[in-house]
């Protein structure tokens, strides 16, 4: 009975357990631009960190072009900077935009199938939101890409 219990708590623990999209990985990527393999966001997606937001990710409509890769993901830069959401008691928004892109895995299954991304020095992208299989269902509705 204390072992149900137990694992009762556990389980309950985890489900109220929130996991935040942000991240600040620093990756180095081959840049090559290829005008052909490009991502169409057809309108501004908005992704939240949590119910109510604490932060969110925009990304604005429009194409994205190759403009490098890794072994892991293509690189793919928004032509207008990415707008990030940071909100305050009463739900107003501070914003700041910058420029980056979006970061699609080269392989079907993985942990983190995509995300944004912004520039670092030189050839390195810092990943800074995970975008997971709530992205991937979007495609062919809200964003496609060409290749």
């Amino acid at each position: 009975m204390v072992i149900v219990l137990s694992a009762s708590i556990a389980c309950a623990a985890c489900a109220s357990l929130q996991l935040t999209p942000l991240t600040n990985v620093r990756r180095d990527v081959h840049l090559e631009k290829d005008a052909s393999k490009t991502i169409t966001v057809s309108h501004d997606m908005v992704f939240y960190d949590a119910s109510p937001p604490a932060q969110g990710l925009r990304f604005p409509a429009g194409t994205y072009a190759l403009e490098g890769q890794d072994g892991e993901y293509w690189y793919m830069r928004s032509s207008v900077p990415l707008e990030f959401l940071a909100f305050r008691k009463g739900g107003k928004a501070d914003t700041r935009n910058i420029a980056g892109g979006i970061m699609i895995g080269k392989y079907s299954f993985r942990a983190v199938p995509g995300a944004g991304y912004i520039d670092g020095e030189g050839a390195t992208r810092i990943e800074v939101w995970k975008l997971g299989g709530d992205f991937l269902k979007l495609e062919g509705k809200d964003w496609k890409k060409s290749f």
